[in-house]
Formats: C-alpha cells, sequence, structure tokens
C-alpha cells in the first residue's frame, strides 16, 4: 500500500493544487505534447503514444502515459490536434483530454503559430490507498481517524484553457505555452470539502535541425518549466542516422548542483517508414538516487509521411524525415 501521509497537509489545506506537470524525457521527439501551438507544423498526420514509468521501485512513484495525434490543416492556414493524458503518483490520478488550435502565418523565413487548447481535468483520490499514522488498519477494519480523508474514492473535474505560441523554419523551432492559462476554482460536496485549483505552469522548448552529412541528422534541444516559483530546465541532443536509427543523450537539471535530477540515454529505432520506436531511460542523479532504479520510457510515433491539403502557407519542415 502507499504511505503518502503528505496527502494529509493537501487537503487540511482546504484548497488543493493539482499536481505539477507530467515529466517526460523524449519531450525533444514530442514537442506538441507540451504545446499546442505545434499542432499541425509537420505536412503530414502525426500521432504519438508515450508510456513512462518513473523512479522504479520506489512506491507510489508517477506512471504517466499520454497519446496525441495531429495534423496540419492547409486550407485554413493552422493545425490541429487532440491530447489525452493520464498521470498516477500514489493515491492521486489526474486525466486530461485538450482539443488543439492554432493559426499559422508568414513571418519572415518561418512560419508563426498561435494556438490554444480547450478540454476537461478529472482529478481523483482514492482513500483506500492513504495510511495515516494515527489510522487503525487491523483486520476487519479500516479508518484513518480524519474526518478529511475519504475512505474510498473521490473525484472533481474542471474545464481547462491553455495557449501557446511557436516560432519554425526548416531548421528551428521555438515554443512559449502556459498549461493551463485559465481554470476555475471547483469544491468537492463529499464529506472531504476541499477545491481544486490546477496549477499554471509556463513552458519552453527550442530545438534545432542540424544536417551533418546524407546519413546523419542531430537535433539538440533546450526545455525549462516553470511555475513562477521554481524552474526545472534540461538539455538533449539526439542523432539520426539514415532516417532509421536514433540515438541521443540528455540531462535534467540546469539550474543548479541542488537541482540535477537524471542523465537520460534515448535510443530509436524506425519499424518501418511510418512509424518508430523510441526509448529513454533516466539515469537517476538526486537524492532519490539510492531508493529506486531509475525511470523508463516507451514512445510509439507515427507519421502518414503524406502532404495533406494545400494552402498559402508552405510545409514548415523540422522533423529529420524530411530534410534532404
Amino acid at each position: 500500500m502507499i504511505r503518502l501521509t503528505t496527502i494529509i497537509f493537501l487537503l487540511l489545506g482546504i484548497q488543493l493544487q493539482a499536481q505539477q506537470l507530467s515529466q517526460y524525457s523524449l519531450w525533444i521527439l514530442n514537442p506538441y505534447g507540451y504545446n499546442p501551438a505545434c499542432a499541425g507544423l509537420e505536412p503530414s498526420l502525426v500521432a504519438n503514444g508515450v508510456y513512462r514509468q518513473q523512479w522504479i521501485d520506489l512506491d507510489g512513484a508517477p506512471v504517466t502515459q499520454q497519446i496525441n495525434v495531429h495534423l496540419p490543416l492547409r486550407f485554413l492556414s493552422s493545425g490541429a490536434g487532440l491530447r489525452i493524458e493520464n498521470d498516477a503518483i500514489g493515491a492521486h490520478r489526474t486525466t486530461q483530454a485538450m482539443l488543439s488550435y492554432n493559426y499559422q502565418m508568414n513571418a519572415g523565413a518561418g512560419v508563426l503559430a498561435i494556438g490554444g487548447g480547450v478540454g476537461y481535468q478529472q482529478y481523483l483520490l482514492d482513500g483506500s490507498r492513504i495510511r495515516t499514522p494515527q489510522g487503525d488498519y487491523r483486520d476487519q477494519v479500516f479508518q484513518h481517524n480524519d474526518a478529511f480523508l475519504p475512505l474510498g474514492s473521490i473525484s472533481i473535474g474542471t474545464p481547462v484553457i491553455e495557449l501557446g505560441v511557436s516560432f519554425s523554419t526548416d531548421r528551428i523551432l521555438l515554443g512559449i505555452a502556459s498549461q493551463p492559462v485559465f481554470s476555475p476554482v471547483i469544491k468537492e460536496k463529499s464529506p472531504g470539502q476541499f477545491q481544486l485549483q490546477p496549477e499554471r505552469h509556463y513552458i519552453f522548448q527550442g530545438t534545432y535541425v542540424w544536417e551533418t552529412s546524407n546519413n546523419l541528422v542531430l537535433k539538440p534541444g533546450l526545455l525549462f518549466k516553470t511555475d513562477g516559483v521554481k524552474m526545472q530546465a534540461e538539455v538533449g541532443a539526439v542523432g539520426y542516422w539514415k532516417d532509421k536509427f536514433t540515438a541521443g543523450l540528455g540531462y535534467r537539471g540546469l539550474t543548479g548542483a541542488t537541482s540535477r535530477d537524471a542523465v537520460i540515454i534515448m535510443a530509436g529505432v524506425g519499424i518501418n517508414d511510418k512509424t518508430t520506436l523510441y526509448y529513454g531511460y533516466d539515469v537517476p542523479l538526486s537524492g532519490l538516487r539510492s531508493t529506486n532504479r531509475g525511470s523508463h520510457e516507451v514512445m510509439l510515433r507515427y507519421n502518414m509521411n503524406k502532404p495533406l491539403g494545400v494552402g498559402k502557407n508552405p510545409p514548415v519542415i523540422y522533423n529529420p524525415r524530411y530534410v534532404n
């Protein structure tokens, strides 16, 4: 069972801040996962499925799944997408579904996209997985002895809105997003009577495609995430060999020695001309390194590899598959 006594302090505070943004090590391969303005920047339909198991052997550690699909709408000079995500941490579970749309306009040598997403976020607290110091959990007895903590599962939900901006050329992708930019405070009407307020985060990402030869393409990138109080930063780079094999390295924790989190090892292989399988492994560096065996992440990417529609904007190319 999960011994998450910290949940007590969250609930006793009456207002509950939703958990932090889900963390991904393969972010450099999945820019739409963090920014609605990145939907449809590639000239084809793209779909990604991600599974992440963080901090192996640490009880209650995060387990996250994400599915997203996006495509260009050239006749509208825009792009659209759908993202569904489920993130479980101990007794907490957050599930959300977001529909995204962006408008794309020519801006010098590249394309400026301004977009947003609307969706719904559901938060669930499973009281049966909580154990408190004053609780009674003998055979035939299950009692937290705390009026604020549920014995079973309770859930609340709220609509959310996110915004993003991106600028891209055939080599560069820059993006800034807020997740969420708006969500109302809602109250739980069960005996716990707590409120949910999803916490706003700001994300900056940047990548550059460098074609070193006909066979090798390098893609370095930076990612910054902040809630206005704390910041997490990481850097990474992947190399594509003949559009078939992928290898890369990353580091999470650029803001100081106390923030170092992990070294990330990435690899991928093309299953066919449309489907690629990626894997990431986090080598832990933080204070939790003695309690876990790292983190695993798997991503399956599908790219139709067929240009969709026509419009005034030329296709934006930052995926090495299209670099010739």
